[in-house]
């Protein structure tokens, strides 16, 4: 069995994308090798650095918030849709795009039971990293008709490597710095029917279409929270 890592590597990066007041992710170092012999440090950032999940706690008050969702939620079966068709800048990945590579995997006999994870690649991280704009400002995303067509094949969770909330639309964002000003419609589309979701992806290329996945938050008190997340991967026989 082979262990596919699908989590970014975050480091610092004083800029925030998409809040740029904030930080994104910061290290202080508070014990220093050359003092003690050892290292220690505080970090400042954003629960939205990097490869994280979010809870529907994120748009929604009254629902459960990541320390509140059972850890073997985050634990199961994945199924990954191949939507590298649309892994090009500014794509919008509709209803069609997603029934498209359903039927995929419908003839080699794979489909998309309740209850799965659903995993969906773009390959979008192979040629972007979040620290670039283009990350934010060009990538593929879903339209809110996509996010209903997920919500009604009833998944557990789904996961994507690209930047997600619709673009360009009426009540939308261009650019990164204006998400928090959209309507947000893809996020609020999905998390009142799913248990979690799982943004900033990699790797999804090594992966089969049909995998374990294990996606483990910190156990935070919050909306949000990073996560080690793997693929554990049958060898041939």
């Amino acid at each position: 069995m082979r262990v596919i890592d699908l989590s970014m590597v975050v480091s610092d990066w004083d800029r925030n994308a998409f809040a740029p007041e904030e930080t994104y992710f910061k290290l202080r170092p508070i014990v220093q090798w050359e003092d003690k012999g050892f290292v220690s440090n505080m970090v400042e950032m954003t629960v939205h650095a990097g490869t994280h999940i979010d809870s529907p706690h994120h748009f929604f008050r009254e629902q459960p918030s990541i320390e509140q969702i059972p850890a073997d939620t985050f634990v199961g079966e994945a199924i990954v849709l191949d939507l590298t068709a649309q892994g090009y800048a500014n794509a919008r990945i509709g209803p069609n795009h997603l029934a498209a590579a359903a039927e995929e995997l419908a003839r080699e006999g794979i489909a998309i039971a309740p209850n799965t994870i659903l995993l969906l690649r773009t390959d979008w991280p192979r040629t972007h990293s979040p620290t670039d704009p283009a990350w934010w400002d060009e990538s593929p995303c879903l339209t809110k008709a996509a996010a209903e067509w997920i919500v009604a094949k009833g998944p557990r969770g789904v996961g994507f490597d690209f930047a997600q909330e619709e673009k360009g639309a009426t009540h939308e964002y261009e650019k990164a710095e204006e998400i928090l000003t959209g309507a947000m419609r893809v996020h609020r589309a999905l998390l009142p029917h799913i248990k979690f979701q799982i943004e900033n992806l990699i790797n999804l290329h090594e992966l089969p279409a049909r995998v374990r996945l294990i996606a483990l938050p910190a156990k935070w008190k919050s909306e949000s929270a990073p996560a080690r997340v793997i693929a554990l991967v049958e060898d041939p026989d």
